[in-house]
């Protein structure tokens, strides 16, 4: 599965949101500020989250936006779902009609495990995780704060 560019982007607009919104709402300009990410394109990935009750946004003077709930009960599935829809590794876990061949194919039980465990990991990690993480040095380090080891380099 690849993570497209809409749910990396969603993903460090919410840390940014996250972050401010505990003292304050956050404004595009800021997020667009401090992730490098234009503001044209948050405007974009702002309209998903909306949608999917993630943020919710004020106008005038002191405006921008917030959660909806805290971070704790955000989940990063939940993010990347609004941002770029279910995960789904390809279309026949999802939608089986869509493949004629989906009822005897071999290998449709290992797509659905596939979906699954990506989505379950997605599912496990908080936004209130993600953004209190701290950069560490290595891709090791990082999974461990989250309650699971990561598997040894072979």
């Amino acid at each position: 599965m690849r993570l497209r560019a809409r749910a990396r982007c969603a993903l460090r607009m919410m840390i940014e949101v996250a972050r401010s919104s505990k003292s304050a709402n956050v404004s595009l300009a800021e997020v667009a500020g401090r992730t490098k990410i234009s503001r044209r394109y948050l405007d974009q990935v702002a309209m998903s989250l909306r949608n999917a009750a993630l943020i919710r946004g004020q106008s005038g003077k002191g405006g921008g936006y917030q959660l909806t709930k805290p971070a704790a009960n955000v989940s990063v599935g939940q993010i990347v779902e609004a941002a770029m829809g279910p995960v789904n590794v390809v279309e026949c876990v999802g939608r089986p009609g869509t493949c004629t061949k989906s009822d005897r194919c071999e290998c449709r039980w290992l797509y659905a495990l596939i979906n699954r465990r990506i989505t379950d990991v997605l599912e496990e990690i908080s936004l209130e995780e993600l953004a209190n993480k701290r950069e560490t040095r290595g891709l090791l380090d990082d999974c461990e704060p989250f309650g699971h080891a990561c598997p040894e380099p072979q």
